[in-house]
C-alpha cells in the first residue's frame, strides 16, 4: 500500500506561503501590522478518529500524519521516498530532494524526496541548497516544520500558531509586485475570517507569488479539513484566471509551467 496520502493536507500551504515569503525577506524592515489570531486546524472529532485506518503492527515508529490530519501512520525509514503529502520521516531523519535533482520543490510535492539522516545542528534552514529552477527559495519539509513550529508531529498547539508565525515573517515582507500586494491583503482577510467563522472557516486562498512579486502560473486554494484543493491557471501579470482554462488537480501543471 502506498504511503502517499491521496488527500492534500496543510503542508502544501506551508510550501507555497513560506517559499513566497522567505524569497523576499529583507532584515530590519519594520511593520505596523500586529499579528492576527492564528489559523486553527479543525478539531479531531471522535467520528474522524474512528475512521482512521489501523496502524500496521510492524511499524518501527508511529507518528501523527502531517498537517491537520487526525490519524496515526508508520514513520518513513531512511532511504524511503517521501514528500510534502507523505507520512513523516522517522526520528533523526528529514525529507530532502535527491542529489542533483533539477526541480527539488516539484519533486517534494510528488513524493520523490528521500528520507535522509539529519546531520545538521538544530534544524538549520537549507535555503541556499534548495533553489528552484526559477530561483525561488524552497525550504525542505523539515525546515518548514521547524520554521512553523511543527517539527514535533504530536504537538497540537504548534498547529494553532501557524498564522502568527507566518505573520512574523510577513513583517519583513517587501511589496515588489501585484502578487505581494494581494498577499498582504489576503493574510488580513484570512485572519479576520478565522476570528469571525471559527470552526466553519475551512478553506482559504493565498496568492502564489514568484520572487519578483508577480503571480506564478498555478494558483490553488487550501483546505483545513483534508479536501482536495481547487487549482487554476492565471496570468503572471495580474493574477486573473486564463480565459477558457479549466480547474486543475493539485498535481497537474499549467501550460505556462510545461512550456517554460
Amino acid at each position: 500500500q502506498s504511503k502517499l496520502y491521496k488527500k492534500v493536507p496543510l503542508p502544501l500551504f506551508y510550501v507555497l506561503a513560506i517559499a513566497v515569503l522567505t524569497s523576499v525577506l529583507v532584515p530590519g524592515e519594520p511593520s505596523p501590522v500586529l499579528a492576527p489570531e492564528p489559523i486553527r486546524c479543525v478539531p479531531c472529532t471522535q467520528e474522524k478518529l474512528s475512521g482512521c485506518p489501523p496502524v500496521p503492527s510492524n511499524c518501527r515508529e508511529v507518528l501523527k500524519e502531517p498537517g491537520c490530519g487526525c490519524c496515526l501512520a508508520c514513520a518513513l525509514e531512511q532511504g524511503e521516498p517521501c514528500g510534502i503529502y507523505t507520512a513523516h520521516c522517522g526520528t533523526g531523519l528529514r525529507c530532502v530532494p535527491r542529489p542533483e535533482d533539477p526541480h527539488p520543490l516539484h519533486s517534494l510535492t510528488r513524493g520523490r524526496g528521500i528520507c535522509t539522516a539529519d546531520e545538521t545542528e538544530g534544524n538549520v534552514m537549507l535555503e541556499n541548497n534548495l533553489l528552484t529552477e526559477d530561483g525561488d527559495i524552497a525550504a525542505d519539509q523539515s525546515s518548514l516544520q521547524y520554521l512553523l513550529g511543527l517539527n514535533k508531529p504530536l504537538d497540537l498547539e504548534a498547529h494553532e500558531s501557524i498564522m502568527a508565525k507566518v505573520n512574523a515573517i510577513r513583517k519583513k515582507l517587501v511589496k515588489l509586485g501585484p502578487c505581494h500586494t494581494e498577499l498582504h491583503s489576503a493574510l488580513d482577510t484570512i485572519a479576520a475570517s478565522q476570528q469571525a467563522l471559527g470552526e466553519k472557516f475551512t478553506t482559504f486562498y493565498l496568492p502564489n507569488c514568484d520572487k519578483h512579486g508577480f503571480y506564478k502560473a498555478k494558483q490553488c486554494e487550501t483546505s483545513l479539513v483534508g479536501r482536495l484543493m481547487r487549482c487554476w491557471c492565471v496570468s503572471s501579470w495580474n493574477g486573473k484566471r486564463i480565459i477558457g482554462s479549466s480547474d486543475l488537480t493539485a498535481d497537474a501543471l499549467c501550460h505556462q509551467e510545461v512550456t517554460h
